[in-house]
């Protein structure tokens, strides 16, 4: 009976941190998942990518070769191009082991473009899926969705990220 009541008391009083406790478990627990992405895939990359799916052959190439750089500085992942200049911020859906889901989207009155690489680290190289998506919209109404899957391929330029290399003092 002592502890049955024992545990009724505790459960009273213990019911209001609970939460709190939960809250601050969960804060200190958490594990920023940029953390998480191997090393090997920070610097920059020579890409080729093969179409295999699309809705609008016209829109796409069906094979193309690009350079990314992905860099990190603090918690935010970078995806540049050396070539174009282009840069985006890049947010991680999911890292498990050497294998990397990322998403990007950029929104503008007219259209929205949404792209989601999934990308596995094999030492220099790495390999995965792009799936880009282009809506159109006129009046705040879609219109058109476009959508293009590519098969991708990457091998290494450089070691080290660029922002890293910049960063250091000779």
């Amino acid at each position: 009976m002592k502890k049955l009541l024992l545990f009724i008391l505790l459960c009273i009083f213990l019911t209001p941190v609970c939460p709190a406790m939960s809250e601050s478990m969960l804060l200190k627990a958490g594990v920023s998942l940029s953390d998480q992405v191997p090393k090997g895939f920070f610097g920059t990359w020579k890409i080729k990518s093969v179409m295999t799916y699309t809705n609008n052959k016209k829109m796409f190439n069906e094979v193309t070769t690009d350079y990314w750089n992905l860099s990190k500085e603090g918690d935010v992942i970078t995806l540049s191009n050396p070539m174009s200049g282009a840069e985006a911020s890049v947010t991680l859906e999911d890292v498990k082991g050497n294998q990397i889901k990322f998403s990007h989207v950029v929104a503008s009155n007219n259209a929205k473009m949404f792209e989601s690489p999934t990308l596995t680290l094999n030492g220099e190289n790495f390999y995965g899926t792009d799936k880009i998506v282009i809506e159109k919209y006129k009046n705040g109404e879609k219109i058109s969705s476009d959508v293009v899957m590519y098969d991708i391929s990457a091998t290494k330029i450089t070691g080290r990220d660029i922002i890293e290399m910049l960063s250091k003092r000779y």
